[in-house]
């Protein structure tokens, strides 16, 4: 292996992570192997990024139900525009430029957006390598099918007639997971994962909302905090400081300890029992990697409702409609031993810890063999 091209989008974190753990696991088998990871629209334009990338975490923040609505009506059928005809036509020069510079042996797409523009240039003769799809998200949505892909990586096998359904073959698709980083392939000891965090060894909640630290964090909270049942909490504000620090002056009933962006999460996981949080793509796959149950909140519209759809098809996880349904749902699954049993026996069915692993030895031997 000499040179892999990987392409994503900064929309959140989960497509760069899953990118990043691509590189790390081929870095620590290949290291004269280069690896470049491109950040699609900053790279066609910084401009057009801010645009793009403002719009998207704007309408999450205080609208939610517009990208709602589009990702619905995309996944209908409804052509609004063909993002990836556009901006194939505006970066052809530049991306023909990059591809003869660096050379890469294959090209991975961590997001459905440059996945679209490769496509098209592939078709034109204008990208002639490998071109691999890795969705990060358990849904197969119709912006990730283009007529040129070469392999689509798909979180489960579970997948498989949601995306064959629109005419991809079997042999063109690779059931290996989201892929994780390094410290998630490893079994974690729950008590020593609490003794490094300073926690105690009781019960122990995680509450987190993704790197922006989105959802309704602090109430979520403050109802755990109080609730008569005794556990303690971790919150994680990922960047979002100003959440960080109202957590931290939080006076609560039940233990509260708040961090910020934690590059530990695998532990951090390890340390807790349940783990409520937004079902991202990544952060789905990261909690069934480390055998957690997840309890959803107020899951954002588009690409997290379909996520809640397939954890709770596949009774992986238990979703929570209203705040003050939080705490009773949580006692009946404290007080119920045979539910928490069956939940453990499905997780560990579903998590890819070594997706990474599994899709890199797919690598090597598609370079060895030329196998596609």
């Amino acid at each position: 292996m000499k040179s892999i091209l990987l392409f994503s989008v900064s929309i959140g974190a989960g497509h760069d992570l899953a990118a990043q753990a691509l590189i790390q696991e081929i870095n620590s088998r290949h290291p004269e192997c280069r690896t470049m990871l491109v950040d699609t629209f900053k790279y066609i334009n910084p401009v057009l990024d801010k645009v793009i990338s403002g719009s998207y975490m704007e309408s999450l923040k205080f609208n939610p139900k517009i990208w709602g609505y589009l990702y619905d009506q995309a996944e209908q059928g409804a052509k609004l525009v063909d993002l990836g005809q556009v901006l194939s036509k505006l970066v052809s020069v530049k991306m023909k430029k990059l591809l003869n510079e660096f050379e890469p042996e294959a090209i991975i797409c961590t997001h459905a957006f440059p996945a679209g523009i490769l496509s098209i240039l592939k078709g034109n003769g204008e990208v002639q390598v490998p071109l691999l799809g890795v969705l990060t998200d358990y849904t197969v949505h119709p912006f990730w099918i283009h007529s040129n892909i070469d392999k689509y990586v798909i979180p489960c096998g579970d997948l498989m007639p949601e995306i064959t359904a629109y005419g991809i073959e079997a042999e063109k698709i690779l059931s290996a997971g989201i892929p994780l980083r390094t410290q998630f392939t490893k079994p974690i000891d729950r008590q020593d994962a609490r003794r490094k965090l300073g926690l105690a060894d009781k019960t122990t909640f995680l509450v987190m909302g993704g790197g922006l630290g989105l959802g309704e964090i602090e109430k979520i909270i403050s109802e755990l905090g109080n609730a008569d049942i005794n556990i303690q909490i971790v919150a994680v504000a990922g960047k979002n400081h100003r959440l960080q620090t109202k957590l931290q002056l939080l006076s609560t009933i039940n233990k509260v300890k708040a961090f910020g962006f934690v590059d530990n999460m695998a532990e951090v996981m390890a340390a807790c029992d349940f783990i409520v949080t937004k079902p991202g793509g990544l952060t789905t796959a990261e909690v069934l990697a480390v055998g957690r149950p997840m309890i959803i909140f107020n899951p954002l519209p588009g690409q997290e409702n379909r996520n809640t759809d397939f954890l709770l098809n596949s009774g992986v996880a238990i979703k929570v409609r209203k705040l003050n349904h939080l705490v009773p749902q949580i006692k009946q699954l404290l007080s119920n031993e045979k539910r928490q049993r069956v939940l453990g026996e499905m997780i560990e069915e579903l998590g890819k810890p070594m997706a990474a692993v599994t899709l890199v030895d797919y690598m090597e031997e598609l370079l060895c063999q030329k196998i596609i």
